[in-house]
């Protein structure tokens, strides 16, 4: 009787483990990888300044920042910043972005309305064209102009 009252333990200690055994989450929305802030790579020349960040937000919005320095005769260097916002999705890997109404372009600089693209660790790649990448810095680096 104890070896039959064993094993019935045994065999349900085995059942209720595979039952709380984790998996992978599959409940992660599609482009959950993308979320956070994005600085463009690029090479600073001392005429050519200027830096582009992409921020998505959990709840689908994106902002677009581009920092540059115009040269002005009189004054020298000059700060000059535009900021973009719209929404975004993503479809398998495909980015779409709608920029808000009265945005100067349909399209940004480096990513058209609709691209491909690649998450890898800390590093963000534009699929087509020039292919451009970003690195994922902190958030606070854009909060100033959200």
């Amino acid at each position: 009787m104890k070896k039959y009252i064993y094993s019935l333990m045994v065999m349900l200690l085995a059942l209720l483990s595979v039952g709380f055994t984790a998996c992978s989450n599959d409940d992660e929305p599609k482009g959950a990888d993308i979320v956070g802030t994005w600085q463009h790579n690029h090479h600073h020349s001392g005429t050519n300044d200027w830096d582009i960040y992409y921020h998505f937000t959990k709840d689908g919005k994106f902002y677009h920042v581009w920092n540059a320095y115009m040269i002005d005769p009189k004054d020298g260097f000059i700060p000059v910043t535009s900021v973009y916002h719209g929404t975004y999705t993503v479809s398998g890997t495909k980015l779409i972005v709608t920029l808000d109404p009265g945005a100067m372009s349909d399209d940004l600089p480096l990513c058209p309305s609709e691209c491909e693209y690649s998450v890898q660790g800390n590093t963000l790649k534009l699929l087509g064209g020039d292919e451009p990448t970003f690195t994922r810095v902190n958030d606070d680096v854009i909060q100033p102009y959200l």
